[in-house]
């Protein structure tokens, strides 16, 4: 830190009104210790020394009132009637200004306002009927456990509901549009491990389009690379512009209506199950769970008996988790032959240069089907009591 640095933050500090009461406290202390000392030193036994005299006006200033030191002469108690009314002045204004600076930070945090110090969490962006079962999925999960911040234009009154209601997974809100960069910075979205984008209706003006949730996407990749980005779109014709802001995962609206409708006729029965296991009225859960160290390398029949020994449930398939590449990081900065050439073909087999492929899931693989570190498997089992 440089000179320049250490002399602003010294002056900000000290430019705070509770410092400057308790420099002054200090201040008063050290004189009324030392005119003490003159007026008592030598004709009261109860001030042998400089820090007896310390001692008695840290006691007199903060009225506690002990008792076991009192001057004796005419100048030593109406220096002591002056600190009296210095001590009640002065521990007055700390505690005013303690107790300003706590509401005032409650009062901005409720309105949106306050600068989020969270780490590894979770970032909403926009708001309409699906976000609260957002949350109470993220809490039934426990995948909150760092803090989730909302960004959207929502009243106080709704904002304060939500805070009281989702408690356990450390809400926090921040007020404004969620495409600008300094709003998004306020939430701390550098250190910020995911973000969700919904088609946003706080603001009240408008149908939600997917405008904002593509510039959104760009500010989010641009302020954190490393930051996951799962987006829901309106308009299946944004998807591609999605994919080039490099979102994570796009969720488009309607996207499974035609195929539960459809088997609302063709399958009756199959519409109902995936509607019922997902408001969660289904006496079942499905399960997320890694695969185990010792299973690594080992076939798919391997996690079939260890399931079995286990949990009570069906085992329904494995997924792979790989972290997403761009082929732009393999090549060299500047461009070779060979580095077009790998380019051009990749275009011409259909693969962009990036990859977004992140998760691919194989149900009920074949029992030789090997597995690895990164995979975890999924099961269907009766939900605890």
């Amino acid at each position: 830190m440089k000179l320049k640095d250490i002399k602003k933050l010294v002056i900000s500090i000290l430019d705070r009104p509770a410092v400057k009461a308790t420099l002054v406290i200090l201040a008063l202390t050290v004189i009324g210790a030392l005119v003490v000392e003159v007026f008592e030193s030598g004709k009261n036994e109860q001030f042998q020394t400089f820090w007896d005299s310390v001692w008695w006006v840290f006691v007199t200033i903060t009225t506690v009132g002990y008792g076991d030191k009192v001057p004796l002469t005419t100048a030593g108690r109406i220096i002591s009637v002056g600190m009296m009314f210095v001590g009640i002045a002065m521990l007055s204004v700390i505690t005013a200004t303690i107790s300003s600076h706590f509401v005032t930070k409650k009062i901005k945090e409720g309105q949106g306002l306050e600068d989020i110090k969270l780490k590894e969490h979770i970032l909403i962006c926009g708001w309409n009927p699906q976000g609260e079962q957002i949350l109470s999925t993220l809490t039934k999960e426990g995948s909150g456990k760092n803090g989730v911040v909302l960004i959207n234009q929502l009243s106080e009154e709704v904002i304060a509901d939500l805070l009281a209601r989702f408690r356990d997974i450390n809400l926090k809100f921040v007020r404004g549009d969620f495409t600008r960069e300094n709003i998004l910075s306020r939430a701390n979205v550098k250190s910020a491990s995911s973000a969700i984008i919904l088609p946003d209706t706080s603001s009240g003006i408008g149908v939600p389009g997917d405008e904002r949730t593509i510039l959104a996407t760009l500010s989010l990749k641009t302020l954190n690379p490393k930051i996951k980005v799962f987006a829901h779109i309106v308009d299946r014709e944004n998807l591609s512009h999605l994919r080039k802001a490099r979102a994570d995962e796009v969720i488009v609206s309607d996207s499974y209506t035609g195929y539960l409708l459809a088997n609302y006729i063709a399958a009756p029965g199959v519409p109902q199950f995936f509607e019922q296991l997902i408001k969660g009225t289904l006496p079942y859960d499905l399960i997320r769970r890694t695969v185990p160290d010792e299973l690594v390398g080992k076939p798919f029949t391997e996690l079939k008996k260890y399931y079995s020994k286990s949990y009570e449930g069906l085992l329904l398939g494995i997924g792979q988790q790989t972290e997403p590449f761009a082929l732009n990081d393999l090549l060299s900065d500047d461009y070779s032959y060979l580095d077009e050439y790998i380019k051009r073909k990749f275009e011409e087999a259909g693969r962009g240069i990036e990859s977004n492929d992140q998760v691919k899931i194989s149900i009920n693989p074949g029992d030789d089907f090997e597995l690895s570190k990164h995979d975890f498997y999924l099961a269907l089992e009766k939900k605890s009591s």
